[in-house]
């Protein structure tokens, strides 16, 4: 089965083979090195002179621990919203207490950067939300632009980067970002199972600010630097890692900037261009349009008449390759194509590409056959 879903995403047999080490204890000299250089790597990759913290879970868990480490009951949120992930944290800050305003837009729109800045002009938030790339529609937003214009008022600034990170350019610092959470699953190229979250020293500020107590005490980020990050003490965690998965992410980020950063990202935008350009060869719209498509995933939509489901599990069952398929509002409109970490390669796309057309032209779709990896060839 070749995966080729938008998380988690298939990943270097070098990454597997980390993990086939014996059992060791997380308070293990070693593995504490292991962790401080799991954590080096990854403060370099989010661009942060600030501290990049790993914890146990899905992404989820980091978008949860960055909202209710910094937000106290009473707080005003604003979280813009595009897809279906960015309403995700608009409930995580209203269970932490927070009184929270959505800012939505058409799923796949363009943003209107002056409704974020009228927005902020009418209230005092305390923090502000969005996803960078929004996976369930592969529209990415500016978040160097929102940066600046919350930079031009008093909020922190916090980014879902679960499915960029690696994949499209971001630098906490030079962006001006407080908060960004990620996941190991996606374009960090690791396995599902940790979150990190990148905190910059303001963060840390306001949290050491706070008048109440933080709601989670596994969650609250606060305690890390007086623990683990303090390397004058015993080093003792806040909530421990699995040993295996940071092996795991450890190797990934090595790769990574072995790699190198911009080359990375050079990578990455050439092969989602030539997806897209594939995709398009055989007759089929793109979503959303050029103006917001990241270099994370293709969304692509149906010819009309199919559902995608008819789509993705024929080329899962018969072919033997696995996309995603739309989610909530899009369930049925779009399926998607992800070309993160090692899936940004022609050794994975030329196969998808092929059960593509194979799985179009048993649906009934018209198409000139062999198009798509024609056009991918010509652009890759």
């Amino acid at each position: 089965m070749l995966i080729m879903t938008p998380g988690p995403i298939a990943v270097d047999d070098r990454v597997i083979a980390a993990m086939q080490r014996p059992v060791i204890p997380h308070y293990h000299p070693s593995f504490i090195q292991t962790m401080d250089d799991t954590m080096g790597m990854l403060k370099r990759i989010f661009g942060t002179s600030g501290d990049a913290i790993i914890l146990p879970g899905s992404a989820r868990i980091g978008l949860e621990a960055g909202v209710c480490s910094v937000v106290e009951r009473g707080d005003k949120t604003l979280h813009i919203v595009n897809g279906c992930f960015g309403k995700w944290v608009s409930e995580i800050a209203a269970r932490a207490g927070a009184v929270p305003t959505v800012l939505e837009s058409e799923w796949g729109g363009v943003l209107d950067l002056n409704r974020v800045e009228d927005a902020l002009k009418k209230a005092a938030y305390k923090l502000v939300t969005v996803v960078h790339s929004e996976t369930s529609t592969g529209a990415v937003n500016p978040i160097r632009e929102i940066g600046e214009i919350i930079r031009r008022h008093s909020a922190l600034y916090m980014v879902d980067a679960i499915s960029s990170l690696g994949a499209l350019p971001l630098a906490m610092d030079e962006m001006g970002i407080d908060l960004c959470a990620t996941g190991s699953q996606k374009a960090l190229g690791s396995i599902t199972g940790l979150s990190v979250v990148g905190v910059a020293p303001r963060a840390f500020e306001v949290m050491r600010a706070r008048k109440q107590v933080c709601q989670s005490y596994a969650l609250d980020l606060s305690r890390w630097p007086g623990m683990f990050l303090n390397k004058q003490s015993s080093r003792p965690y806040p909530v421990i890692p699995s040993t295996h998965l940071v092996y795991a992410l450890q190797t990934a980020c090595r790769l990574l900037l072995e790699e190198g950063l911009p080359a990375r990202l050079e990578r990455h935008k050439r092969f989602a261009e030539a997806t897209r350009r594939a995709v398009a060869a055989i007759g089929l719209e793109l979503f959303p349009d050029r103006r917001m498509a990241g270099d994370s995933l293709t969304g692509v939509k149906p010819p009309s008449g199919l559902h995608d489901s008819r789509i993705t599990e024929l080329m899962r069952d018969k072919h033997g390759v696995f996309i995603g398929g739309g989610l909530y509002d899009l369930k049925g409109k779009l399926f998607r194509i992800s070309h993160m970490g090692v899936q940004a390669s022609p050794l994975y796309l030329l196969p998808t590409l092929d059960a593509l057309e194979k799985t179009l032209a048993e649906l009934g779709h018209k198409f000139e056959r062999g198009a798509a990896l024609a056009a991918f060839g010509r652009h890759a």
